[in-house]
């Protein structure tokens, strides 16, 4: 871990820290060579495979309750499995747990928006 994320996630309660953390462990595994980016004025680390917003797939977004994995183009996003919620125009977001990490449908999730930002970014 860097320790401008280390800094970054000392705010937060060890619960909220370990899940963040194996989320993003998570991430690197699914979405290799993903750059990642640490926005501390936006409280989040997102993961691209490109400069801005059309680079990017991810992110994860910590809170004092719990960690968020935001999809920049969730609404375009299959929610067969009911994991996506939110309303924006663009973005979902799933709310992270502990057993939601070891489950198939996260994992689909994760993949199809690394695919569909495949399909759509040219790459």
């Amino acid at each position: 871990m860097s320790s401008s994320l280390a800094i970054f996630l000392g705010g937060y309660p060890h619960p909220v820290r370990e899940l963040f953390l194996e989320t993003q462990f998570l991430l690197e595994r699914e979405l290799p060579n993903s750059q990642q980016e640490l926005d501390i004025p936006a409280k989040m680390l997102a993961f691209s495979y490109g400069p801005g917003y059309k680079g990017m797939v991810c992110v994860l977004l910590p809170s004092q309750k719990g960690v968020k994995l935001s999809f920049s183009k969730g609404a375009e996003l299959s929610n067969k499995h009911g994991l996506l919620e939110g309303t924006g125009k663009k973005t979902r977001y799933v709310e992270m747990s502990k057993s939601l990490l070891k489950k198939p449908e996260l994992l689909e999730i994760i993949r199809n928006a690394k695919l569909f930002h495949e399909m759509t970014s040219g790459e």
